[in-house]
């Protein structure tokens, strides 16, 4: 049982209770409950609030990886990366036979970047680049690809790049003499 139902259940609340207090529909928290979908961080962080725990406890963390991340206070993206994918096996996102759907998942959460940017509003945008991050990590499992060698290979592609910054726009040399 996760810890939002294993919370609720506790708590003595029904869906019903939960959905009118939060404004959350019943059938989202459904979802949630049965690890269909994954809440937003300010959905975490509501419901935390509401049922009074703190958020990692609700998300299920172990108790040893909150105090490490308590302790660090951050961490580097080569950790942020372990513990995504540790994450992801343990609700077994990661499969191969769902790389159209991840896919769409990144998409997804491109459109909320977008929507962001168009309301120039800096919190959303934070929120979508992590999003995208994290997508892009699982899509990477899932093609059985490192998104950490992915990165470095792009890097030693474009590091020596010559070209020219038109409109905010960075235009290889290659490209500049079509």
């Amino acid at each position: 049982m996760n810890k939002l139902r294993e919370t609720r259940k506790i708590k003595g609340l029904t869906l019903k209770e939960v959905a009118e207090d939060t404004g959350i529909s019943e059938q989202v928290l459904s979802y949630y409950e049965r690890e269909e979908r994954e809440p937003k961080k300010e959905t975490w962080i509501k419901l935390a609030d509401y049922y009074d725990v703190p958020v990692a406890y609700l998300m299920g963390l172990p108790s040893g990886l909150v105090e490490y991340i308590d302790q660090l206070g951050y961490l580097n993206f080569e950790k942020l990366h372990e513990f995504i994918i540790k994450w992801a096996n343990d609700r077994k996102i990661i499969n191969p036979k769902n790389v159209s759907k991840q896919f769409m998942k990144v998409t997804e959460e491109l459109g909320e970047i977008a929507e962001g940017i168009n309301k120039n509003n800096r919190e959303q945008i934070k929120d979508s680049l992590g999003d995208i991050m994290v997508t892009l990590v699982i899509l990477a499992q899932d093609l059985n690809l490192d998104l950490l060698d992915c990165l470095n290979s792009a890097y030693r592609v474009i590091q020596d790049r010559k070209g020219k910054t038109i409109n905010g726009v960075f235009v290889k040399e290659s490209d500049l003499h079509k």
